[in-house]
């Protein structure tokens, strides 16, 4: 009987703080505590309003099809394809699969823009080409352009890399190349 008591007991405590939660800090400081990667996403993405076009969403389902990914057309909705193009995401980088563009899946999504490797949602193919050459792939001559010699180079860069070997430069491709881009920065540096 005093095991049962004890329970319940438990049950109302948490019960009478969810009250308090929403009664002194309002429904966002409620949801924020059941559900943290989607108030995160609400935060970071604003209000989804359905058949409206979201421009950060955009930005999500431009980053992930640069990636590799496949979040469907770009709509700026929040659709099943691109909820399923979060979550392969976020598995194939550690992340946990929430499905939900949290904190840490939008840091993720936005680094390559940081370091400028990605200019504008594209490629910055001057930058992969300079971080090619310093790794020791000859991708000929650093134009910004991507033709058969800097694609060689990439796949050549992936399998030295050990990463799968597609000439495509997604997620993991920026990922190793990055590497490179402090010995560019140190290398470039004017004494």
């Amino acid at each position: 009987m005093g095991k049962k008591f004890i329970n319940i007991n438990k049950n109302v405590r948490l019960f009478t703080l969810a009250l308090l939660c929403v009664l002194c800090a309002g429904c966002e400081a409620l949801y924020q505590w059941l559900d943290k990667e989607g108030a995160e996403e609400k935060e970071i993405v604003g209000e989804v309003i359905p058949y409206e076009i979201n421009p950060t969403v955009e930005e999500i389902q431009r980053l992930l099809k640069l990636y590799g990914y496949n979040p469907g057309e770009i709509d700026g909705q929040l659709g099943l394809r691109t909820r399923n193009a979060i979550e392969k995401f976020q598995k194939d980088i550690g992340l946990s699969a929430s499905r939900f563009a949290d904190k840490e899946t939008w840091a993720k999504l936005n680094r390559f823009q940081r370091n400028n490797l990605l200019k504008d949602y594209d490629l910055n193919i001057t930058l992969i080409q300079q971080l090619l050459k310093k790794a020791g792939c000859d991708p000929g001559k650093i134009d910004g352009k991507r033709g058969p010699r800097t694609n060689e180079a990439i796949k050549e860069f992936q399998a030295q890399a050990g990463i799968k070997v597609d000439g495509k430069v997604g997620f993991q491709t920026l990922t190793q190349l990055a590497e490179y881009l402090s010995e560019t920065a140190e290398s470039e540096a004017p004494f």
